[in-house]
């Protein structure tokens, strides 16, 4: 399965509307992808998003806050990546 089909069926898993999933957010997945951010950076920031949605938000949510959490989540753990290959080895 592509990059692209992983994150939209984890969005689509986790909401009960499916226009979460336009034109805007399939751009957004697809510079991650571009960015080379790891999936999982991207799950994690997915899950945050709706633990604030359920809190603030209604069902819709902007790109916008998906791609600032994708952001936030990537620069903390970018400078660590090589540490988790390092260890892993």
């Amino acid at each position: 399965m592509s990059y692209v089909s992983n994150i939209a069926n984890s969005i689509l898993s986790k909401s009960v509307d499916t226009a979460v999933l336009g034109p805007e957010m399939y751009t957004a997945i697809a510079e991650w992808e571009k960015k080379e951010i790891p999936a999982a950076i991207v799950m994690i920031s997915i899950d945050e998003v709706r633990l604030l949605e359920s809190s603030e938000f209604g069902e819709e949510l902007p790109v916008e806050m998906f791609q600032s959490m994708v952001a936030r989540n990537f620069t903390t753990w970018l400078p660590y990546a090589g540490d988790a290959i390092h260890r892993s080895v």
